[in-house]
């Protein structure tokens, strides 16, 4: 049992800076403190006035960083033994009452977000010693800012990269109501996987799963309004660096048209290295923007495409009816613009070499290649053997109530051979055991109304399933995890007789959900996954259909 602390802890200050400034809340320290194994954990040690410090159900590990609000923590939580950031909330700030009532009803309604593109807020907890926020922890501990302050100016196709995954997380959030009003670089972290630092902004991108992530969605404490003398002109919340001047001015007109233009203004920082409009102060900076639209980066000297400038100048109009006026027309001009810069990245990297070298290529590849047919003909003929077949192919493959079951060929409508299930109460289980690092593939359609439920099976305990419930032609889902609801990514409807394409990919404490390709869910688990199987079921009566089930180890 942990004790008590006597005394209500006092995070020292933050150091001043300017206003949109501020530091990253979740970058690293050169310190990293170990845990009792001997592993290396980001941060430094939890010590001086942190050491008292106590948030039950969870262990201090160490301290990520400090900023604006308070302080981070790295800490594992006690019942479900994963790791998150915890954020204490400054003293200034919880002096605020108001704002205490603001940041409990807004950690409410982000802890419904699940996307891939927003960082998790799980819970806020507040004891003797102050307010917590917990949060999902981001692997890597680097943020956009931090990019920015390692290599300058940033190439357009990383920049196009990270345009296309803030927009993503931008405009889930707005879909469920939500305007984050402070976007800017420190507010971007990056999902990184790997231990070592980046050598290149390309490099950040490079690891598993690697992606932005937005975080202090729509809690970031108000800077002008604590403390200063332009608090007199109103509550303005927001970095009046990146924010859009309605913000401050404006209130009424805010909405989710103020988060494409201070991305707009983060992406001109990445671009050129500098902030688009400098005043004296918060208040005169905002005033800036009043008067003009942001400015075209190559006065900066930085040769970017024409894309990009009409992004920008779209982005960054200072009225608001001038921007885009809905998110999927930005992410079309956004995707249109990476896939560009990525096909000038591929020439120029093919561009380096001479015609000699291919030449010389060529001719080599030829001498090479007669070589491996000589000499591992038996190993390429295996290589070119077509793969297993979909364990659709036959009833073999599966165990359970067969006879409600029928496994059919390749027909009209259908590429490969499928498993049409006939009546209700009759779970088919895979034989294969799925292990951790599997990954499992398949497609399911249901032609009229039904249910379908796929899980994950582990004894007699199912540890994730997804619900797929059709009816008068609308279809819902839904998904569990060790007893738990996991939120779900929206996902489109299907026409009767569109298939819905599933991938589950099984990792020892977590189970990531893709639906036709894009990330719908991650659940955690509360104890390791060991061993499990599939089990494939209709519940309710009807039918459906299931082809292509493949399952393969993740790399």
């Amino acid at each position: 049992m942990t004790r008590k602390a006597s005394h209500r802890a006092r995070p020292n200050a933050p150091r001043k800076t300017l206003l949109g400034d501020a530091t990253s809340d979740l970058t690293a320290t050169s310190v990293l403190p170990q845990d009792p194994n001997g592993q290396l954990l980001p941060g430094a040690p939890v010590t001086g006035n942190y050491a008292d410090i106590r948030v039950p159900g969870y262990t201090l590990i160490s301290v990520l960083g400090q900023g604006g609000m308070g302080v981070v923590f790295l800490a594992r939580q006690e019942r479900l033994g994963r790791f998150v950031a915890i954020k204490m909330i400054s003293t200034e700030a919880t002096h605020d009452a108001s704002y205490l009532r603001r940041l409990e009803r807004e950690a409410q309604t982000l802890a419904t977000l699940s996307h891939p593109n927003i960082v998790g807020c799980h819970d806020i907890l507040t004891t003797d010693q102050g307010t917590f926020l917990v949060m999902q922890f981001v692997p890597g501990q680097l943020s956009v800012r931090d990019l920015l302050l390692r290599f300058g100016r940033i190439s357009e196709a990383v920049v196009a990269r990270i345009a296309c995954d803030t927009a993503r997380g931008l405009d889930y959030a707005w879909k469920k109501g939500i305007c984050h009003r402070d976007i800017k670089p420190d507010n971007l972290l990056i999902y990184r996987e790997d231990p070592s630092p980046p050598h290149t902004p390309d490099e950040a991108f490079t690891s598993p799963n690697a992606r932005v992530m937005i975080c202090d969605f729509g809690i970031a404490r108000d800077a002008l309004a604590a403390g200063s003398a332009d608090a007199a002109a109103g509550s303005v919340l927001g970095s009046p660096a990146y924010m859009a001047p309605e913000q401050a001015f404006d209130r009424s007109q805010v909405d989710f048209r103020a988060d494409i233009y201070a991305l707009g203004t983060s992406l001109y920082q990445l671009l050129t290295g500098k902030r688009p409009f400098h005043g004296p102060n918060g208040i005169e900076t905002v005033r800036l923007k009043l008067d003009a639209d942001l400015p075209d980066p190559r006065r900066e000297g930085v040769a970017v495409s024409d894309e990009c400038i009409h992004i920008l100048r779209r982005m960054g109009a200072r009225e608001p009816s001038r921007r885009y006026a809905a998110y999927e027309e930005l992410l079309a001009d956004l995707a249109s613009w990476l896939s560009q810069q990525q096909q000038i990245r591929h020439r120029r990297v093919l561009g380096h070499f001479p015609p000699a070298f291919w030449k010389g290529l060529s001719a080599g590849a030829a001498v090479v290649l007669v070589a491996v047919v000589v000499i591992t003909g038996d190993a390429i003929r295996r290589a070119l053997q077509p793969p297993p077949p979909s364990r659709a192919a036959s009833l073999v493959y599966w165990s359970g109530d067969r006879s409600s079951w029928r496994a059919g060929g390749a027909d009209a409508e259908t590429g490969g051979p499928t498993l049409l299930g006939l009546s209700p109460n009759a779970p088919l289980t895979l034989r294969q055991v799925l292990r951790p690092d599997v990954r499992v593939r398949f497609k399911v359609r249901i032609p009229g109304a039904s249910k379908v439920r796929c899980a994950l099976r582990q004894g007699s305990q199912d540890r994730w399933w997804l619900h797929w419930e059709r009816s008068r032609g609308a279809s819902s889902f839904a998904s569990e995890a060790d007893g738990r609801e996991i939120p779900l990514v929206e996902i489109p409807d299907r026409r009767p007789l569109e298939w819905l394409s599933v991938d589950i990919r099984a990792r020892t404490r977590e189970i990531d959900l893709y639906i036709d390709g894009k990330l719908r869910a991650i659940a955690p688990l509360k104890e390791p996954l060991t061993e499990a199987y599939l089990v494939l079921e209709i519940p309710g009566g009807g039918l459906a259909q299931f082809t292509d089930v493949w399952v393969t180890e993740m790399p």
